[in-house]
Formats: structure tokens, C-alpha cells, sequence
């Protein structure tokens, strides 16, 4: 699995499907070893920080994720995180992240790819690009967060990105009980 998952990056290192290629440093990679992982956690896009240090959420989002995770009763060695698109989306030349759009459906596949490789037992989506990309259009994060959702032959746990309660400080309670949840659910609790 892991030789397949090293095969896979390599092939997104070399992509040029659009053009964040032009400008990226690297993609960012995935984390955490998916042979053990009790959950895949899937966001959208890496930031600056997270190209700097080339891990997913390695700013404040991710901050907040590591304490959700402990509300979980989970680590980040407990855990696989990837995102939908691999590099930096920017804006007012490459100064602002942007959400990413057109990349979506480009760097999608390579998130297919992954999910195939590791056939995690649960994906928790973190946001609205996520949650869209593996469960349609139809799916809006203020409609399923917290619910169990079958897509194909993925149980996916649909929440809110811990950006969110950065931009949304009244989304915090609500994404910290849903990670006590998302434990008693995996059995951590």
C-alpha cells in the first residue's frame, strides 16, 4: 500500500492539469500511516502554511483540528489526512488563499486514486469541497454535518473544517461535540 501511495505522489508531483503548477513549491502530501489509521480525514486545499511546512494542516486550522482530534480521543498518529487539491490556490498574486474551483475536478481524481488504495472503514470530509467532491453537488455541509453518509462503498462523516469556527467562533461547540461523536463512534470513548 505504501509503495502505491509513494507511486501516486509522485505522479501528482509531476502534474500540470492546471495552473497551480505554475506556481507551486510542491504539492502538499498527505499524512499519517494508513495502515493503521482509524479514519481518513479529507480537506480542501492546502495554505501557506501548510506549503511551507508540506503537510496538511499545519496552520491554525490545524491547531484546531489537534484539539478536536484529542475531543476524539485520536492523534494525528491515529489518523490519515489528505486534501481534495493538492496545491495552493491563491489570490492578489499569491499573497491570499482563494477556494480553490477549477482544480477541484482536476485534482479530484488523485483523491479517488488514494481512497482507492487505502479503502479506509470511515472518511470524515472537513467542509463544503470535500463533502461535494465524494457525495455530490447536492450534499451542502449545512445540511449533513454530523450525519453518517454512504457514498459507494465509503462511510463518510461529514463536518465542518475547523477553519470555520476560526471565521465562525459560534460553529465551535457545534464542531467539538461532533468530534465527542465522531469518538464514541470509532469506539475511543
Amino acid at each position: 500500500m505504501l509503495e502505491k501511495l509513494d507511486m501516486l505522489y509522485d505522479e501528482i508531483s509531476g502534474c500540470q492539469k492546471c495552473p497551480l503548477a505554475l506556481e507551486r513549491i510542491r504539492p502538499v502530501r498527505d499524512t499519517g500511516d494508513p495502515r493503521t489509521a482509524a479514519v481518513v480525514f479529507v480537506g480542501e486545499a492546502p495554505g501557506a502554511n501548510e506549503i511551507k511546512h508540506g503537510i496538511p494542516f499545519a496552520g491554525e486550522a490545524g491547531k484546531k483540528l489537534n484539539t478536536y482530534l484529542e475531543m476524539a480521543g485520536l492523534t494525528r498518529n491515529d489518523v490519515y489526512i489528505t486534501n481534495v487539491v493538492r496545491c495552493r490556490p491563491t489570490a492578489n498574486g499569491g499573497r491570499k488563499n482563494r477556494t480553490p474551483g477549477k482544480e477541484i475536478p482536476l485534482c479530484g481524481g488523485w483523491l479517488n486514486r488514494e481512497l482507492e488504495i487505502i479503502q479506509p472503514k470511515a472518511v470524515v470530509t472537513l467542509g463544503n469541497i470535500s463533502l461535494k467532491w465524494l457525495c455530490g453537488k447536492s450534499c451542502a455541509i449545512g445540511d449533513c454535518h454530523g450525519k453518517l453518509i454512504h457514498a459507494g462503498n465509503l462511510s463518510i462523516y461529514p463536518m465542518y473544517h475547523p477553519a470555520a469556527a476560526i471565521y465562525k467562533r459560534e460553529l465551535d461547540g457545534l464542531i467539538r461535540s461532533e468530534f465527542v461523536e465522531l469518538g464514541r463512534h470509532l469506539g475511543r470513548h
